[in-house]
Order: C-alpha cells, then sequence, then structure tokens
C-alpha cells in the first residue's frame, strides 16, 4: 500500500537560545545561538499524526514556573502566543481533538512540552526513552520536566525498536542523544519524495558536514552511529533530512498554513 500521509507541514513553536557547544559538539564554547523549537503536522488518510509537542506553552508567560530556574537559564526560550501548538493548527483549521496520534523523538522539554494539550491523542514514544525519561541520570536530568508528560490522562503506546506505525511513516530507533531517541522517516510523501524527520539525532547540517555529534548527548558514541545510519539512508533513497534545529534550513522551509512543498537542503 502507498503512503497514507498525504501533506506534510511544519509548525513554528518559537526558538530557544542555548550555548552553542550543545548543538554541535566542540564547537564555540561559551557563545549562544538561537534554534528554532519545530514540530510536524502529518494530514494522513487516518488523521493527523503530530510529531513533537514543542515546548510547555506556560513558557510563554513564565519559564521559570514552567521549568524552573536552571532550565530556563540554559534554555532561554522565545515563545509567543502565535507559537502555541493551539494557534499553530488553527492556522490550518485544525483542532486538538483532530489530532489522532503524537510521536515523539524523545521526550525533552522542547519535544514533549505540549503533551497534556493531546489527551485525547495516542502518543508513542520508544519504551527506552520512557524508562529513561522516568528516571534519567543525575547529569542527564535538566532536559525532562515530567510532569509535562507523565500524566494520568494520556495514552502512551511504547515501542521497541523500529516500526511501521501506518503505511508511509516508520519509525527508526537512533539512539545517543538520548537512550530512547527515535526518527521519524516519511516515504514517498507525495511531492516532496522521502523526509526523514531526524529530531535531535541531527541537531544542524554542521553536524553532518563536520561528522561531529550533536553536543547534548548521553552515549556520543551511539549519537555517532544513528547520526551515521541517517545520512546513509538518506544517501541510499535519496531523502531529505530535516534536521531537527537548524535555523538555516528551518528559515527556508515553508510554515503552515502552507505544506511543505518542496524538498529543503542547508
Amino acid at each position: 500500500m502507498k503512503t497514507m500521509v498525504r501533506s506534510v507541514y511544519l509548525l513554528d513553536g518559537g526558538t530557544l537560545e542555548v550555548e552553542s557547544s550543545m548543538v554541535v559538539a566542540g564547537r564555540d564554547f561559551g557563545q549562544l545561538m538561537r534554534v528554532p523549537v519545530q514540530t510536524y503536522l502529518l494530514d494522513t488518510s487516518r488523521g493527523y499524526v503530530l510529531i513533537d509537542t514543542g515546548n510547555n506553552p506556560g513558557v510563554i508567560t513564565d519559564p521559570v514556573a514552567a521549568w524552573g530556574a536552571e532550565l530556563a537559564a540554559g534554555a532561554r526560550p522565545r515563545m509567543e502566543p502565535r507559537n502555541h501548538p493551539y494557534e499553530q493548527l488553527s492556522l490550518l483549521g485544525v483542532d486538538a481533538a483532530d489530532v489522532t496520534s503524537v510521536i515523539y523523538t524523545h521526550l525533552h522539554h522542547d519535544h514533549a512540552g505540549g503533551a497534556s494539550l493531546f489527551p485525547g491523542a495516542q502518543h508513542i514514544v520508544q519504551r527506552a526513552e520512557w524508562r529513561w525519561a522516568s528516571s534519567p541520570d543525575d547529569f542527564a536530568s535538566r532536559p525532562y520536566v515530567r510532569t509535562d508528560f507523565d500524566r494520568p490522562d494520556l495514552s502512551w503506546m511504547f515501542v521497541d525498536g523500529d516500526l511501521n506505525v501506518m503505511p508511509g511513516i516508520h519509525l527508526v530507533s537512533t539512539p545517543g542523544h538520548s537512550p530512547g531517541h527515535q526518527s521519524i522517516v516519511l516515504w514517498d510523501a507525495p511531492g516532496l519524495g522521502t523526509l526523514i524527520i531526524a529530531g535531535d539525532a541531527i541537531n544542524c547540517q554542521s553536524n553532518i558536514d563536520g561528522n561531529v555529534p550533536p553536543g547534548l548527548a548521553t552515549d556520543p558514541g551511539a549519537a555517532m552511529h544513528s547520526m551515521s545510519r541517517l545520512v546513509a539512508l538518506a544517501e541510499a533513497t535519496g531523502a531529505t533530512i530535516l534536521n531537527g534545529h537548524d535555523m538555516e534550513q528551518f528559515a527556508a522551509m515553508p510554515k503552515a498554513p502552507h505544506p511543505l512543498s518542496a524538498p529543503v537542503r542547508s
């Protein structure tokens, strides 16, 4: 069966200001850079599928209350009311109740912060990510805000490794940035070809060009392997990699309410 994906939309969740070496390991220690917080909405023949939910929208008014002082200082958010997930969906005439599934690359604050906004959806994540996010080692605990995602009103589906969610949507295990990180391959999306939504397995084109993993990684060796796997997959299939926090690529892509219309490379 051909892909069930009919169109793909890029949603603008605002930006973060982070230390540069967190994006590309070893680069520009102490210098700050601004990176996008991006999510994707897939219009499929089985309903709307959201990939990641961005920041907790509470950071619009009070980042410290939403995240705590340490995280708010380390990942300075710039999120306006227009970046709220509901506002982004409204550009397409979509309500939260229309979203049938939410797929998470991982459960960090800027990817799972809006989980509570979609109580009627099935939430899909790697089992390894859930286990780690529920009890991370201290050195890796700051990016997880457990109250964002560990909620009794949410229905979770835990995945072990690679999985075809539906025709055209394939989950690929890409650990390293976090133990249960996953990327999403959209096979033969109409008018787009094959897309690889890398998440934080590849932050930006500089990771690929320099063969350098993301600076924030629980396992740098696994992160390198995962990045290499995605690059090899893209080269073998002619796919376009959509990086997780690449401002240049993000700026060049059409955003909701306009669908992605052509492959965009950094």
